[in-house]
């Protein structure tokens, strides 16, 4: 059985999610120089988003991680959760527009490039800052929350989630991986 807290989990999900935020950086630089980009591999960045950080990672915070949180006392609204899950909802308007825009960029609507670049900023604006609040503020309270018996259902909660995604999960984490890779090899050449 892991002995690391449940929390930990997500901290670890959060070093995924920052590869790929920035990753996007690969895209934006092509855009600035006037480039066509790789639409499919923006479509895979627009998928590790959509199911990773949110369809896994966001939803492990926003049904099970908050709602204990909330049992124990924290105010449902205002901060942090109602901060926490405004940003998570932002997050997804922001990828949505990432999506649409790549689409149109595929499609040769030579406009979408401004829109793609728009939707990266936001997206590189929102993500490391919320993850900030999490890491250094809301998880650190929120591993103080709970007695033994309680991490121990968080644990299991988590785990239930991770097999809804099942291998995916790893799939997702080597995308994230080898999309820094691409960073560092541009950043390099």
């Amino acid at each position: 059985m892991n002995t690391e807290h449940p929390i930990h989990e997500l901290i670890h999900e959060h070093h995924h999610i920052l590869k790929v935020v920035h990753g996007l950086s690969l895209f934006d630089a092509a855009l600035e120089r006037g480039e066509r980009i790789d639409t499919e591999l923006l479509r895979r960045a627009v998928a590790f988003m959509r199911e990773f950080a949110d369809r896994c990672h966001h939803a492990k915070e926003e049904k099970i991680l908050f709602p204990a949180m909330i049992r124990k006392g924290v105010p449902e609204t205002g901060c942090p959760l109602e901060g926490l899950l405004r940003e998570h909802a932002r997050g997804r308007e922001l990828v949505g527009a990432l999506a649409q825009a790549n689409e149109a960029h595929a499609a040769g609507d030579a406009g979408a490039a401004a829109a793609l670049r728009t939707a990266i900023a936001g997206i590189q604006q929102l993500y490391p800052n919320h993850i900030w609040k999490e890491d250094q503020m809301v998880f650190p309270m929120a591993e103080n929350l709970f007695d033994a018996a309680e991490t121990a259902r968080l644990a299991a909660d988590f785990a239930a989630a991770e097999r809804e995604i099942g291998a995916e999960h790893e799939r997702h984490a080597a995308f994230a991986d080898a999309l820094v890779e691409q960073l560092r090899a541009a950043s390099v050449g």
